[in-house]
């Protein structure tokens, strides 16, 4: 049995209740809805929201309405508002659909509010409570102290990527979104064969939509010449509904990891601006798993064993606190809520780089911090691939500036990152860009790091360079392309932008 809530007095036991049942959640008082474990907390919103239907109180619907509906509105603000605390509010409120949730009732005011209430509750410089919030919230915990690496741009990464796979004993697995079709694609595959052969069991899943399968037919024919020579390569089942793998992971016998923002190709490796990183130690037993629950979601034979591939891990004596955090795709928004209590946790700087910042809950977070007094600094693609998010991003533009956040556009090649670093102290790494469709349609992962050493390197080798290779902006009037695509960005789907999928 989960533990009760946080700030609950333990005398007090779950309610025995039948979490699929609204009549009989609608029928706790307040005191049991605060009693019940985070699982039936959750279990209970989303009953509630199914049932919920206040679009339906119609002249026809009456009846139905006025016995039921309102039990089942008051049922839902009285779960929310019995959270204790702003993890357990979260932990309800980022891992449903938000505009399910908020058209679930006939005034979601009082849910936006207590949201709003909650995140300006947070202690700047509190990065204990950050912890916490996050173990809470994403449902992981401490990975201890890890070996990591930072590696920016392919020139970097390659060598020890393909020292890693060279040196693999037992098992290779990876997951990737964009498989390019190009002779670094077939370089990398040919490089995952030869290991096959050598024995060692070799996994490798990327994403249907993202390697664009449907016109690349190179992509097809690697997968089909790895399961060829004994690996296993599959595309995840692409979703109707716009879902999408966008994790970066590689794990090598279980004990060294990559992750980050780089793809596999001849562009993500030597034409764009991007990052890796290396890491050993705990850490890598979960990036393992994250592995696995993809690899079987996109329909992958089980392990045989699991013994090779979780082997015992230490601790490197130098190694950095670390936490490996997921994100789900329209299943959950815990990376969403994490980025947004750290940003309101910072009390000196926030340093960000990322391709595609349009998440507008984000930007009120950047802007808040910056007028109290905290030096934001963004860096962002002078010339993005997809020019419909750049549009977007500079719509954003002067509300960032009034607020008195710095911004950046890195010259040259297209800036993908995705990393972040908060009073030099609190870093975080991996595949999650900062717009709304990242934060909801894609699985992502990401680390975060608490270490001062390890974040003052990140600021020297990413940002005191990009920043000096980047044009600041200090003013910026939007045009009518950056008013429109603020507009339809929102409005697209992923399946109706192949051609700019956000990478």
């Amino acid at each position: 049995m989960a533990a009760p809530v946080p700030g609950l007095p333990s005398r007090v036991p779950p309610p025995k209740v039948d979490t699929g049942d609204p009549r009989a959640i609608a029928s706790l008082d307040e005191g049991q809805l605060a009693a019940a474990t985070p699982e039936q907390r959750l279990a209970m919103l989303r009953t509630l929201i199914k049932w919920s239907h206040p679009s339906q109180n119609s002249q026809d619907n009456q009846d139905s309405y006025t016995s039921d509906q309102k039990n089942y509105e008051d049922a839902i603000l009285n779960l929310l508002r019995s959270s204790p605390d702003a993890a357990s509010f979260d932990r309800l409120y980022y891992n449903v659909d938000e505009d399910t949730l908020l058209n679930s009732v006939s005034w979601s005011g009082d849910i936006t509010d207590l949201r709003k209430k909650f995140l300006a509750a947070t202690t700047p410089g509190d990065w204990k409570g950050l912890d916490s919030y996050i173990d809470v919230v994403d449902g992981t915990t401490s990975s201890g102290r890890n070996h990591i690496e930072f590696l920016v741009d392919g020139a970097k990464v390659m060598p020890k990527a393909i020292a890693a796979i060279k040196g693999a004993k037992s098992s290779i697995n990876v997951e990737v979104y964009q498989l390019e079709g190009d002779d670094v694609g077939w370089a990398f595959t040919k490089l995952l064969a030869l290991k096959a052969k050598e024995g060692v069991q070799v996994r490798l899943v990327i994403d249907k939509y993202g390697s664009n399968m449907k016109n690349v037919q190179e992509v097809g024919k690697m997968l089909a010449y790895l399961n060829q020579n004994g690996g296993e390569a599959i595309p995840n089942k692409a979703s109707l509904t716009g879902r999408r793998d966008h994790r970066k992971v590689m794990v090598i016998d279980g004990r060294t990891g990559f992750t980050g923002g780089m793809n596999v190709g001849r562009d993500y490796q030597y034409n764009w601006h991007d990052q890796q990183s290396l890491i050993e130690g705990p850490a890598v037993a979960k990036l393992q798993e994250a592995f696995l629950a993809n690899w079987a979601a996109a329909g992958g034979k089980a392990p045989s064993s699991y013994a090779e591939l979780f082997p015992p891990l230490s601790e490197p004596a130098d190694g950095v606190p670390t936490r490996v955090m997921t994100h789900w795709g329209q299943k959950d928004r815990d990376l969403k809520a994490v980025f947004l209590r750290a940003f309101a946790t910072a009390q000196r700087s926030i340093r960000i780089a990322d391709p595609y910042l349009t998440d507008p809950d984000v930007v009120d977070t950047l802007c808040a911090a910056a007028r109290r007094g905290v030096k934001v600094q963004i860096v962002m693609p002078k010339d993005n691939d997809i020019a419909i998010v750049q549009h977007a991003a500079r719509g954003y533009y002067p509300k960032l500036l009034k607020a008195g956040v710095e911004i950046y556009e890195y010259r040259g090649r297209m800036a993908h990152e995705k990393v972040a670093v908060l009073d030099t102290y609190w870093s975080t790494f991996g595949s999650s860009n900062l717009d709304a469709r990242s934060l909801w349609y894609n699985d992502e992962l990401n680390v975060a790091a608490t270490d001062p050493n390890l974040a003052s390197y990140i600021e020297a080798s990413l940002f005191d360079k990009d920043i000096e290779n980047s044009d600041h902006i200090t003013s910026y009037s939007p045009g009518i392309e950056d008013h429109a695509a603020d507009i339809f960005h929102g409005l697209l789907t992923p399946e109706t932008t192949q051609a700019g999928a956000l990478k």
